[in-house]
């Protein structure tokens, strides 16, 4: 037992670390991502992001990249997770999907998700997303404000498996190649995406080698238990009660003189939210 943790075989220079390492990890991903990418969606608008789970679809790391990509990742990943078993998954395997209403943003964003494996265990997940320049529908660019209904958005792309095993479904790549607009754009974007995802999984699997799979697992959960202590004292300092705001969107695109109204609240309660 470690003095410093009360966790076997874990101490805080180790912890720190590999703190910093994953984080290190995530934003190598991202950095991948932007520079490999061919659209201006990303290259210039940065509009991409990357983000490391555990084998829990918990946040380990992420790239300071797109918060919106960085919260939905997090859905997306339970419904990967829920899907396909662990299982069922095996090295070389990538799911993608862009659905909106499985956690996806719009569809323009596009998750890829790869399972991360050490001498055949399934030790984490690597994934990214990136809005593409173009995935079909009514308009180019694919974001129609006078859009009714998600059909006319472009493809929409449910969780499927896009590798298995190191072998892609050129089916599901042929339909999306002639879905959108640009297809030597997307299909570069995308590569990027999987570039990203190889990253992480590369050096997650060096950290794995290094400190073993047990272990390194544990210093994963022991950051996310530090993590949410940290969290339940900053929480502790609000005073408890009920905080309400109210702003408005201009419009929803299609009722152009009718504002939007988005109201929410937040009840805090003993470290709570």
């Amino acid at each position: 037992m470690n003095q410093h943790t009360g966790k076997p075989g874990i101490d805080l220079i180790t912890l720190e670390v590999v703190r910093n390492k994953v984080e290190g990890i995530a934003n190598e991903m991202q950095s991948t991502l932007l520079r490999s990418s061919f659209s201006t969606a990303v290259k210039e608008g940065l509009d991409a992001s990357a983000s490391l789970f555990t084998l829990e679809g918990e946040t380990l790391a992420q790239a300071l990249a797109i918060p919106i990509h960085l919260a939905t990742l997090i859905p997306i990943m339970y419904t990967f997770i829920e899907r396909f078993p662990a299982e069922e998954m095996h090295e070389g395997d990538l799911y993608i999907m862009n659905d909106p209403y499985l956690g996806g943003t719009h569809l323009p964003d596009i998750a890829l998700v790869m399972p991360v494996f050490h001498h055949g265990r399934l030790l984490a997940f690597s994934a990214a997303m990136t809005h593409h320049q173009d995935v079909g529908g009514m308009s180019p660019g694919s974001v129609p404000p006078n859009a009714s209904e998600i059909y006319q958005e472009g493809i929409r792309i449910p969780p499927l498996k896009l590798r298995d095993r190191g072998v892609f479904n050129e089916t599901l790549l042929e339909m999306l190649k002639l879905n959108v607009r640009v297809a030597d754009m997307f299909m570069g974007d995308l590569g990027a995406q999987i570039a990203a995802c190889t990253v992480g999984a590369r050096r997650l699997g060096e950290l794995a080698e290094r400190y073993g799979y047990d272990h390194t697992r544990g210093l994963f959960a022991e950051l996310l238990d530090r993590s949410e202590t940290l969290t339940r004292h900053a929480l502790a300092e609000i005073p408890n009660g009920t905080y309400r705001y109210v702003d408005f969107l201009d419009n929803d695109g299609i009722e152009l003189d009718t504002p939007v109204r988005i109201e929410i609240a937040v009840t805090i309660q003993d470290g709570t939210m």
